[in-house]
This record gives structure tokens, sequence and C-alpha cells, in this order.
């Protein structure tokens, strides 16, 4: 199924970011090799007699190739581990796991108010000092992944999640506020997680439904409703800081 793309995207991630290096350090080594004749300055060495300037330039590059690869490897493994350590240290006043972001296990169907909770935990992050919402773990941080998500979308990769994420965020949030949301997919396992960084918004951030505009705040581990006595105060107090 097309959902499966998505876990060879971390794989094209590391390849490209494995292409980006080799060629930065082929420029740099060729700005190197046309600025000094090496071949000379090697055969001033006494080692020369020894082991001939091409066999030492042929291991050197060989040497270098292999760190690349193992740091570009490492880093994307680094990566992974910090995934699975945000999922060890549970949910908190910055962090909030949701199992999904449209599929209803229970139900075994698509829930729009799922939809909804995910974005009234974004809206909150904004009003308040930002934090993360990890979505394919559920409550207890056990890594459900979001392959249900993903089946129920036109397009069924990565890009159809965040297309259809971009479009509940806009129409219940509002565009102007989407800069202060990065997404970024991981993989835990054999599943794909998706982790959203919200930064904390310069002005109120409101989320519209069918039902109006409502104004959500973080309290501790928790995203509270304040009522619209309260939502004037608030503002005043939060953004006059």
């Amino acid at each position: 199924m097309k959902w499966r793309v998505l876990k060879h995207d971390k794989l094209f991630v590391v390849f490209r970011n494995l292409i980006v290096i080799e060629a930065l350090f082929y420029l740099t080594f060729l700005v190197l090799a046309l600025a000094a004749d090496w071949g000379d300055v090697y055969e001033g060495l006494a080692v020369s007699g020894y082991i001939r300037f091409e066999v030492v330039e042929f291991f050197l590059l060989i040497l270098s190739q292999l760190g690349l690869i193992i740091f570009v490897f490492a880093k994307a493994m680094n990566e992974e581990k910090n995934v699975e350590e945000v999922i060890k240290s549970g949910e908190h006043e910055k962090l909030e796991f949701k199992a999904s972001l449209r599929w209803d296990v229970k139900r075994g169907t698509v829930n729009k108010e799922l939809e909804k909770a995910v974005m009234k935990t974004i809206a909150a992050f904004l009003n308040s000092d930002g934090g993360h919402l990890l979505i394919g773990v559920d409550d207890g941080g056990e890594t459900v992944g979001l392959e249900n998500d993903i089946v129920t979308l036109v397009k069924q990769d990565a890009d159809g999640f965040e297309n259809h994420f971009n479009n509940l965020f806009n129409n219940m949030i509002g565009a102007e506020f989407r800069r202060f949301v990065k997404l970024k997919f991981d993989s835990v396992g054999d599943k794909i997680v998706c982790l959203a960084s919200i930064e904390p918004s310069y002005k109120p951030v409101y989320l519209k439904t069918g039902d109006g505009e409502n104004f959500y705040i973080r309290t501790g581990n928790a995203t509270t409703p304040l009522k619209m006595s309260e939502v004037a105060t608030y503002i005043s107090s939060w953004w006059s800081k």
C-alpha cells in the first residue's frame, strides 16, 4: 500500500544528506588540490621513500569516505533515538501524545472530533509557551503509528498526511500561524510518528469550529479552555510581557 512509502522517507533523507556532504567534500578536496601541489610536499617527507603518494592519497580518500558515511548514519540513528527518548519522558507541560490524527480505533472509522482535539492542543501551545505534540503515540506511551490515518487520505503518504494537517490547521486555526508549527516524521521500530514542534504565537489564537470560536491554553500538562470573560484578562497579561 502507498503508506509503506513512509518507511523509506528516512532512508531517502539519509542518502540525500550523504550525497550533499560527499559533494561538499569533493569540492573542498578539489579546491585544496588546485591550491597546492601536495605531491611535491609529500616527496619532501621521509616516508615518501617507502610509500608512494598515490597510495597515501587513495587510503586518505577511503578513510574520509568511511568517516562521512559513519557520521551521516550515526546522526540519523541519534535522531531516531531522540524520538524514543521523547516518548520515554512521558507527557508533561510541554509534551502531549495523540494516538492518531483522525482514525478512531474503538469505532474503526474516521472521527472528526479527534482532528479537533489535535488542533485544540496545538492552539493551546500557541497561546502558551509552546511545546511538542507527538501524533502516533497513545497516552500510555505506546507507539501506535500513523498508518491508520494515512490509509484514510487521498494521497497515502507523508505528504498526504501533512497536506491534510495543513487544511485542518488553516481552517481551524489560521494559515498565518502555520509558520510556528514544524512537522517532523520519524520511525520508531516499524511505526511512523509525527512530531509537531510548536512555538509561542505573537498574538492570540482562537480555535474555529462549527460551534464558534474557542480559546485554549496549557495549564500544567493539560489543555484548558478559557471562558470569554477570562480571555481578555489572559491576553492583556500574556502578550504584554
